[in-house]
């Protein structure tokens, strides 16, 4: 145990003072008759009227400590980690069909409400979609500010171009968006950049892509298929096979999709292989949550699996939330140990101190020196 304050211990002397003197003080006598009667001797109550006496200084020997504040090492249980989580919201047209007592838009924003009251500490953005992307909420840990937003979201509030559901559009800006946002929350760009700057950097990097990709795409011609049949793309099997560390499911950026059709840019087999490296790149596990009765999209549904996530179906609001748990659990709150840190150590000396308060107290309603 350490103090932060040790020079202030040197105060003790006070209290021992005190008890010093009440032990070794002899005080007046009082010479009482008794009629002829010889008073006995009573050594037992005289050590506890001065044990009586000595509890004042015991509280001011405490009290000085706690003054001095007194700390220990201790280890934390851990560290929270925040996940980066990016809400990817349809708020076409369709969104805004009966489901229940509300809409579809309106269960889904009640669960993601739940969701989010569920998460706190971690970083959630949201982003709408319909005919093109659009970030409504960067990743932030103001998690009020995104549950406020959802009601101004609402499809019905979105102008006439909003009315198509464009998937794929949606899913890269999401990744776009979570790479950007999550470096500059973990702390790993030095400098930000501007838009203009940024937008320029990404258009580089779109056309070395892009030239990468033909050279791929002649090299898988002359090879032709790997003896499973199956094509390869960045490292990873287009057939299901794990791409990077976020296949494992547990990566710390998670991208929840919600939507209630199927995507008009998700044709063929190509644009699906490439929005799934794309995300895998990222290191974005998808989880995708299609709201109706009918089927999942296949195309949307292997992009999550390629990314370590899952497809869900919801026909109602509570299933909604139960799939928003779901995936909670899914996806736990993660924690790192750290090194030991002093913390301040009150409790025992306080309790002490109350024990000892409360004894005294008690002791001057019948064991005090009285001079009768």
């Amino acid at each position: 145990m350490t103090f932060v304050y040790p020079m202030r211990l040197l105060l003790l002397c006070i209290p021992t003072i005190v008890v010093w003197w009440a032990l070794t003080r002899k005080g007046p006598r009082i010479a009482i008759p008794f009629d002829g009667v010889g008073a006995s001797p009573r050594n037992a109550t005289s050590w506890l009227l001065r044990g009586c006496d000595l509890l004042p200084s015991a509280v001011l020997a405490i009290a000085i400590i706690l003054w001095a504040r007194p700390q220990i090492l201790r280890v934390p249980d851990g560290e929270r980690v925040a996940t980066h989580i990016t809400i990817c919201m349809d708020v076409s047209g369709s969104m805004g069909a009966g489901m229940g007592e509300m809409n579809r838009y309106e269960s889904a924003a009640s669960a993601i409400e739940s969701f989010t009251l569920a998460r706190e500490g971690d970083a959630i953005g949201l982003t709408l979609f319909g005919s093109w992307p659009l970030r409504w909420i960067p990743l932030t840990k103001d998690l009020q500010s995104l549950r406020n937003a959802l009601v101004f979201a609402n499809p019905m509030n979105q102008p006439r171009g909003m009315g198509g559901t464009m998937i794929g559009a949606a899913l890269k800006y999401c990744a776009d968006n979570m790479e950007r946002e999550g470096a500059r929350l973990d702390g790993e760009e030095d400098v930000m950049l501007s838009n203009q700057q940024w937008r320029m950097n990404r258009a580089k990097q779109q056309l070395f892509l892009s030239g990468a990709a033909g050279m791929g795409a002649a090299g898988m011609d002359a090879a032709g298929m790997d003896a499973a049949g199956k094509g390869t793309l960045g490292g990873g099997t287009l057939g299901g096979g794990t791409l990077g560390d976020s296949a494992t499911g547990h990566s710390d950026r998670l991208l929840v999709l919600v939507s209630d059709g199927a995507s008009g840019d998700l044709n063929g087999s190509d644009a699906v292989a490439e929005i799934s490296d794309r995300l895998n790149q990222a290191r974005i596990t998808m989880y995708h949550i299609h709201i109706g009765s009918d089927t999942i999209p296949d195309a949307v549904s292997s992009i999550a699996e390629e990314t370590g996530g899952q497809a869900f179906l919801a026909t109602n609001t509570d299933g909604l939330k139960l799939i928003f748990d779901h995936i909670d659990r899914m996806q736990p709150a993660k924690f790192v140990s750290v090194a030991s840190v002093p913390v301040d150590y009150f409790d025992p000396f306080v309790l002490v101190a109350l024990s000892v308060l409360s004894l005294w107290v008690s002791s001057l309603f019948k064991w005090r020196f009285t001079p009768w």
